[in-house]
Protein backbone atom coordinates (compact mmCIF):
# COMPACT_ATOMS: atom_id res chain seq x y z
CA UNK A 1 0.00 0.00 0.00
CA UNK A 2 1.51 3.13 -1.00
CA UNK A 3 0.25 6.32 0.55
CA UNK A 4 -1.16 9.10 -1.34
CA UNK A 5 0.86 11.69 -2.03
CA UNK A 6 0.89 15.36 -3.90
CA UNK A 7 3.84 17.59 -4.45
CA UNK A 8 6.09 15.77 -2.02
CA UNK A 9 3.51 15.88 1.09
CA UNK A 10 2.33 12.58 2.09
CA UNK A 11 -1.86 13.47 2.78
CA UNK A 12 -2.88 10.05 4.67
CA UNK A 13 -6.00 9.84 6.58
CA UNK A 14 -6.27 6.94 8.78
CA UNK A 15 -9.89 7.97 9.92
CA UNK A 16 -11.25 6.81 6.56
CA UNK A 17 -10.77 3.46 4.51
CA UNK A 18 -7.03 3.39 5.99
CA UNK A 19 -8.13 2.81 9.23
CA UNK A 20 -10.60 0.31 8.45
CA UNK A 21 -8.26 -1.59 6.45
CA UNK A 22 -5.61 -1.01 9.65
CA UNK A 23 -8.63 -2.57 11.80
CA UNK A 24 -8.94 -5.93 9.92
CA UNK A 25 -5.07 -6.14 9.80
CA UNK A 26 -5.08 -5.73 13.69
CA UNK A 27 -7.56 -8.39 13.82
CA UNK A 28 -5.53 -10.63 11.39
CA UNK A 29 -1.91 -10.27 13.17
CA UNK A 30 -0.41 -11.88 15.98
CA UNK A 31 0.47 -9.82 18.40
CA UNK A 32 3.59 -11.13 20.55
CA UNK A 33 6.35 -7.95 20.92
CA UNK A 34 6.48 -4.74 20.48
CA UNK A 35 8.38 -5.75 17.61
CA UNK A 36 4.85 -6.60 16.05
CA UNK A 37 3.33 -3.23 16.91
CA UNK A 38 6.32 -1.83 15.38
CA UNK A 39 6.00 -3.81 11.62
CA UNK A 40 2.00 -3.25 11.75
CA UNK A 41 2.79 0.53 12.19
CA UNK A 42 4.98 0.76 9.67
CA UNK A 43 2.86 -1.13 7.15
CA UNK A 44 -0.19 1.41 7.63
CA UNK A 45 1.72 4.18 7.67
CA UNK A 46 1.43 5.06 11.64
CA UNK A 47 3.42 7.20 13.27
CA UNK A 48 3.75 6.18 16.40
CA UNK A 49 4.00 8.39 19.30
CA UNK A 50 6.06 6.38 21.54
CA UNK A 51 7.87 3.15 21.85
CA UNK A 52 5.75 0.32 22.20
CA UNK A 53 5.79 -1.43 24.97
CA UNK A 54 4.62 -5.14 26.56
CA UNK A 55 1.68 -3.40 28.20
CA UNK A 56 0.76 -2.30 24.83
CA UNK A 57 0.74 -5.51 23.39
CA UNK A 58 -1.69 -7.14 25.88
CA UNK A 59 -4.00 -3.67 25.50
CA UNK A 60 -4.13 -4.65 21.50
CA UNK A 61 -4.94 -8.35 22.45
CA UNK A 62 -8.04 -6.94 24.05
CA UNK A 63 -8.49 -4.38 21.34
CA UNK A 64 -8.40 -7.04 18.90
CA UNK A 65 -11.30 -9.39 20.33
CA UNK A 66 -13.25 -6.66 20.66
CA UNK A 67 -12.79 -5.50 16.89
CA UNK A 68 -13.35 -9.11 16.19
CA UNK A 69 -16.65 -8.59 17.67
CA UNK A 70 -17.53 -5.91 15.16
CA UNK A 71 -16.08 -8.18 12.12
CA UNK A 72 -17.85 -10.99 13.58
CA UNK A 73 -21.49 -9.41 14.26
CA UNK A 74 -24.31 -11.60 13.38
CA UNK A 75 -26.48 -8.34 12.23
CA UNK A 76 -26.12 -5.09 11.07
CA UNK A 77 -27.88 -3.54 14.76
CA UNK A 78 -25.39 -5.66 16.36
CA UNK A 79 -22.58 -4.67 14.38
CA UNK A 80 -23.44 -0.87 15.31
CA UNK A 81 -23.76 -1.72 19.33
CA UNK A 82 -19.85 -3.42 18.89
CA UNK A 83 -18.62 -0.36 17.17
CA UNK A 84 -20.42 2.17 19.95
CA UNK A 85 -18.55 0.12 22.41
CA UNK A 86 -15.50 0.37 20.33
CA UNK A 87 -15.88 3.99 19.89
CA UNK A 88 -16.75 4.94 23.84
CA UNK A 89 -13.92 3.05 24.62
CA UNK A 90 -11.26 4.20 22.14
CA UNK A 91 -12.26 7.70 20.97
CA UNK A 92 -11.98 11.32 22.65
CA UNK A 93 -13.77 14.58 21.12
CA UNK A 94 -12.13 15.38 18.29
CA UNK A 95 -9.76 18.19 18.13
CA UNK A 96 -6.62 19.57 16.33
CA UNK A 97 -2.91 18.94 16.96
CA UNK A 98 -0.27 20.34 15.47
CA UNK A 99 1.88 17.72 16.18
CA UNK A 100 4.33 15.95 12.92
CA UNK A 101 3.00 18.59 10.04
CA UNK A 102 0.34 21.13 8.79
CA UNK A 103 -2.94 21.16 11.59
CA UNK A 104 -4.71 17.76 11.53
CA UNK A 105 -7.89 16.44 13.40
CA UNK A 106 -7.20 13.40 16.05
CA UNK A 107 -9.88 11.65 18.08
CA UNK A 108 -7.43 10.91 20.84
CA UNK A 109 -5.71 13.67 22.91
CA UNK A 110 -1.82 13.81 21.98
CA UNK A 111 0.63 12.24 23.33
CA UNK A 112 -0.77 8.54 23.99
CA UNK A 113 0.84 4.86 24.13
CA UNK A 114 0.72 2.91 21.04
CA UNK A 115 -2.50 0.73 22.02
CA UNK A 116 -4.70 3.98 22.94
CA UNK A 117 -3.48 5.41 19.01
CA UNK A 118 -4.43 1.97 17.36
CA UNK A 119 -7.49 2.30 19.39
CA UNK A 120 -8.77 5.78 18.34
CA UNK A 121 -7.53 5.11 14.88
CA UNK A 122 -9.59 1.77 14.27
CA UNK A 123 -12.87 2.99 15.97
CA UNK A 124 -13.65 6.25 14.31
CA UNK A 125 -12.01 4.74 10.75
CA UNK A 126 -14.37 1.69 11.13
CA UNK A 127 -17.29 4.07 12.14
CA UNK A 128 -16.45 6.31 9.18
CA UNK A 129 -16.15 3.49 7.08
CA UNK A 130 -19.29 1.33 7.30
CA UNK A 131 -21.36 4.08 7.69
CA UNK A 132 -20.24 6.05 4.74
CA UNK A 133 -19.51 2.83 2.64
CA UNK A 134 -21.89 0.41 4.19
CA UNK A 135 -22.52 -1.93 7.11
CA UNK A 136 -21.48 -4.88 4.58
CA UNK A 137 -17.96 -3.87 3.78
CA UNK A 138 -16.53 -5.58 7.08
CA UNK A 139 -16.33 -9.14 6.59
CA UNK A 140 -14.36 -12.58 7.03
CA UNK A 141 -13.18 -13.96 3.79
CA UNK A 142 -15.73 -16.73 1.98
CA UNK A 143 -13.20 -19.25 1.45
CA UNK A 144 -13.89 -22.51 3.52
CA UNK A 145 -10.23 -22.59 4.80
CA UNK A 146 -9.41 -18.73 5.50
CA UNK A 147 -11.03 -16.56 8.37
CA UNK A 148 -9.25 -13.72 7.59
CA UNK A 149 -11.09 -10.45 8.04
CA UNK A 150 -11.21 -7.39 5.51
CA UNK A 151 -12.44 -4.30 4.72
CA UNK A 152 -14.38 -3.88 1.30
CA UNK A 153 -12.53 -1.04 -0.11
CA UNK A 154 -13.52 -2.06 -3.74
CA UNK A 155 -16.44 0.31 -5.76
CA UNK A 156 -19.01 -1.73 -6.26
CA UNK A 157 -19.09 -3.36 -2.73
CA UNK A 158 -19.25 -7.20 -3.43
CA UNK A 159 -15.68 -8.32 -2.20
CA UNK A 160 -16.78 -11.57 -1.03
CA UNK A 161 -12.53 -13.22 -0.45
CA UNK A 162 -9.87 -11.79 1.37
CA UNK A 163 -7.27 -12.28 -1.41
CA UNK A 164 -7.50 -13.03 -5.42
CA UNK A 165 -5.88 -16.22 -3.68
CA UNK A 166 -8.83 -17.21 -1.91
CA UNK A 167 -10.99 -16.23 -4.50
CA UNK A 168 -9.33 -18.44 -7.14
CA UNK A 169 -8.99 -21.63 -5.11
CA UNK A 170 -12.63 -21.33 -4.40
CA UNK A 171 -13.92 -20.50 -8.33
CA UNK A 172 -11.32 -24.30 -8.31
CA UNK A 173 -12.91 -26.22 -5.74
CA UNK A 174 -16.25 -25.22 -7.72
CA UNK A 175 -15.61 -25.84 -11.05
CA UNK A 176 -13.74 -29.83 -9.16
CA UNK A 177 -17.35 -30.12 -7.86
CA UNK A 178 -19.07 -29.75 -10.50
CA UNK A 179 -20.35 -33.55 -12.52
CA UNK A 180 -18.29 -34.01 -15.08
CA UNK A 181 -20.52 -34.09 -18.91
CA UNK A 182 -21.11 -37.48 -20.29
Amino acid sequence: MTPPCCNGIVHFNHYSDEGAQLAAAVVNTRLDSPADIVALAAEHYLLLEHAPTDDDVAGLRRWRAALAGVVDAPTPEARIEALNRLLARGTAHPRISLHNGPPHVHFRPDDVPPERQFAAITAFGLAWFLTQRGLHRLARCAADDCTIAFADVTRNGRQRYCSPRCANRAAVRRHRARPSAP
